[in-house]
């Protein structure tokens, strides 16, 4: 399946080929950890067990923390 993403202000494609993708897929896709990044599907953080589909709005934002 390939799923439209935007990252870092880039819109890029991602493939996965899976049935079923989940939003931990994504984030290994783009090589980032759940620690440091997360995913919004149509507007809401989602966790990481939370299936992703092709037509949904789908960004992924890295976790800043600062102190």
């Amino acid at each position: 399946m390939e799923f439209k993403v935007k990252y870092r202000g880039k819109d890029i494609v991602v493939s996965i080929d899976k049935d079923k993708v989940l939003a931990i897929d994504l984030l290994k896709s783009l090589d980032l950890s759940p620690e440091f990044a997360f995913v919004v599907k149509n507007g809401e953080i989602v966790p990481e067990t939370e299936e992703i589909k092709p037509d949904d709005n789908i960004k992924v934002v890295n976790a800043i923390s600062g102190g």
